[in-house]
């Protein structure tokens, strides 16, 4: 959303609410210190090994143009990859999962997430506790170490429903300390990430400031560098055109590309945006828009402007709860797929969306279109699934690796349990995956390799821990900000 100025997901939801009204003691770390937390030379968090596993007779929904699904099939993984996908697999000593009344997929993949706000989801309502009021006296007082608590709780909840990508799109970086504090819960977690270094709410307010060039180039040195393990990529999340003169932009643009930086760009959110400028008219003008560029949200767009995004071939991630929510708009998404836009699916934030839930993203999405179009049959619900996994990696750049299941892509996927009583009985799989299942439902979560959540629980996170620091975060930055919210 851009800005003006051994737990089951029932326990880990329920847990942040009964932890945050307990009112726990603020910490008194300044906000502007460097952070505690180290840098990418530091230890990360224990995650497991990447092993051998093969899950046995799931029904297999690939993803993949030439597999297609496969009824009672078998996933066959090591190190990480995805050694084959079929039925009647041999894996001698690989560890069974059992796939039977399942449906495995490929991971769910979000494209714009702003991590840094999710300890403050109970906060945002109506009125004057609206979210950019809120987040705009929140974001500048905290620290490092709470942009890093509340980060990992958005980061675990994903990861607990069945995300295994998050684009974090960070935008309250007052200075290099949070960026490795974002950072440092991506990989402390697991998850697989574009982070898009972003700015601050103090350089939102000095738009004939550049970001700071300096700190980006020392990120991408520090974390992106030989020793990553292709796991985290990174992008460059810009002001942009209207909230900076052209001559920022333009050489914040030309530096992101310089450094082979993705750019992404929040562009026609709402009609009070449109009041001040057209943005996506802006860029086409400049010839700044290509496949290189992310434009987030877009319900505003006129013809025109979705013609300019096509012709570019621009990147679009929809935001459903922010358009519904925020009374923003409905998204022109079945017009988008129709002119070849690569389009895909975002949390957003989950102070205004409430959860990092791709099945009720979804869900919603294919609901909002219906409205749009007055067409049930625009798009249907697998298209939507598309958007959520295979078409999220191609916006980030990563369907190469992963967002289907195919042999020697990575090894991300989840199971979804088929006999629950709100999802059975077990008739089309992506009707089940888009309007009837919940997070709770997922039974199992591989990222890279790694199995972060099995039989319905988080094996890889201490949830409790993970909520309990998040809620003294968040009570030590509202304290600092003057409250009453």
């Amino acid at each position: 959303m851009d800005e003006k100025n051994s737990f089951s997901r029932r326990d880990f939801i329920g847990a942040v609410a009964a932890v945050s009204a307990v009112g726990l003691s603020a910490c008194a770390m300044g906000p502007q210190q460097g952070s505690r937390l180290g840098s990418a030379d530091r230890v990360s968090g224990r995650l497991p090994p990447r092993g051998e596993f093969i899950v046995r007779n799931a029904y297999i929904v690939t993803m993949d143009a030439k597999l297609g699904d496969i009824p009672n099939g078998d996933i066959h993984a090591r190190d990480g990859v995805l050694l084959a996908v079929g039925t009647k697999l041999s894996a001698p000593g690989a560890e069974e999962i059992d796939g039977r009344n399942r449906i495995a997929l490929p991971g769910f993949i979000d494209t714009h997430f702003h991590l840094w706000g999710s300890f403050a989801r109970g906060i945002v309502a109506d009125g004057d506790f609206d979210y950019f009021p809120v987040m705009s006296r929140l974001g500048p007082v905290m620290t490092p170490e709470d942009a890093y608590n509340s980060a990992r709780l958005g980061i675990a909840e994903a990861v607990n429903s069945g995300i295994t990508t998050i684009h974090d799109w960070s935008h309250n970086i007052i200075n290099g300390a949070y960026a490795d504090a974002d950072l440092r819960a991506l990989r402390d977690v697991g998850i697989r990430a574009r982070f898009s270094y972003g700015y601050s709410r103090n350089l939102q307010q000095k738009p004939k400031e550049t970001a700071d060039f300096n700190d980006i180039a020392r990120v991408k040195r520090e974390w992106f560098g030989p020793s990553n393990d292709g796991l985290l990529t990174m992008g460059f999340a810009s002001r942009g055109a209207g909230d900076t003169p052209p001559e920022v932009y333009r050489k914040e643009w030309e530096f992101a590309r310089s450094q082979g930086l993705p750019i992404t760009q929040h562009a026609g959110r709402s009609l009070a945006e449109l009041k001040r400028f057209r943005r996506i008219e802006m860029l086409y003008k400049d010839k700044l828009l290509g496949p290189d560029v992310q434009l987030i949200h877009t319900y505003n767009a006129s013809p025109q402007e979705r013609g300019m995004i096509a012709e570019t071939k621009t990147h679009v991630s929809i935001a459903p709860f922010t358009a519904s929510r925020l009374a923003s708009g409905l998204p022109y998404l079945g017009d988008l797929l129709k002119r070849g836009v690569q389009c895909s699916l975002s949390v957003d934030t989950t102070t205004v969306g409430g959860n990092a839930d791709m099945f009720s993203i979804m869900r919603l999405m294919l609901q909002l279109n219906h409205l749009r179009s007055m067409d049930v049959l625009e798009v249907q619900p697998r298209r939507i699934l598309e958007l959520a996994t295979l078409d999220g990696a191609k916006d980030l750049g990563i369907a190469d690796r992963v967002g289907s299941l195919a042999p020697g892509k990575r090894a991300d996927l989840i199971l979804v349990r088929t006999n629950d009583l709100n999802v059975a009985p077990f008739i089309n799989p992506a009707l089940l995956l888009v309007q009837q299942a919940q997070p709770q439902n997922v039974d199992t979560v591989v990222v890279d390799g790694r199995i972060l959540k099995q039989k319905g629980e988080l094996v890889a996170l201490d949830a409790e821990e993970i909520v309990r620091r998040a809620a003294e975060s968040f009570h030590a930055a509202r304290k600092r900000a003057g409250g009453p919210f």
